[in-house]
């Protein structure tokens, strides 16, 4: 079961345009789709997760900062992922190039996902699920869907938990957390398509929840509008 809030807010976020630096990003990624020059790689990592509060040096700690340095990217970062290209280039360009739906390619995105997850742990020590979910999401825009806290938030008021058999047999090939939020994703995705005629984008879903969010927010301040 599915609660949606009023269609009109639905579709006006739907059709709100996409704003100028997701744009750019999206070109980056598409003009420089491959993982083979340092330099490429680096500014990709950056600029992604710098935009979308996710650097792969972020952390609580005190210590971030020692972390966000050219040493740390031009060595550990270039060449962990270095050391993964040529197998998430093939892998990226089988998803991309495959016209199914995210169900249909469910276990490929999963399993894609929960490795670029270790080997972001094996470079910052850390779990970059997010970071992982948006660097993913700009190389393969409709197959890869946005994870942060609030996206994670809104679906989970909306979408009611999904059935999980679909994925534990991946196990630890994946990152469980994201593949229930997938789980849940699909499920809205699918719902919309069949109440407005035509499947909505990643991209578009994440305009939705990020409405949802706010909406949420606004009824624990007291000033929400029914």
């Amino acid at each position: 079961m599915i609660i949606t809030e009023k269609y009109n807010d639905i579709v006006n976020a739907i059709r709100s345009k996409d704003c100028f630096s997701n744009r750019i990003l999206y070109r980056m990624c598409e003009e420089n789709p491959l993982h083979n020059d340092p330099d490429v790689i680096i500014g990709k990592i950056l600029i992604i997760g710098r935009t979308y509060a996710a650097a792969i040096e972020r952390r609580k700690t005190e210590d971030r900062d020692s972390l966000a340095t050219e040493d740390y990217y031009d060595g550990v970062v270039a060449e962990q992922m270095l050391k993964v290209g040529d197998e998430l280039d093939s892998r990226l360009k089988q998803l991309r190039t495959n016209t199914g739906s995210a169900r249909e390619n469910l276990n490929d995105i999963l399993v894609l996902h929960g490795e670029l997850v270790d080997t972001f742990k094996k470079i910052s020590g850390l779990e970059k699920r997010s970071l992982a979910s948006k660097y993913l999401h700009f190389h393969c825009p409709d197959k890869f869907f946005i994870y942060d806290s609030r996206a994670h938030n809104a679906i989970n008021k909306i979408v009611q938990r999904p059935d999980k058999w679909l994925i534990n047999e991946l196990g630890d090939k994946i990152d469980q957390v994201y593949g229930g939020f997938v789980l849940r994703m699909i499920e809205l995705q699918e719902h919309f398509e069949t109440l407005f005629g035509r499947r909505y984008s990643p991209r578009e879903l994440d305009r939705f929840l990020l409405l949802v969010d706010q909406k949420i927010k606004q009824k624990k301040r007291g000033n929400y509008e029914t």
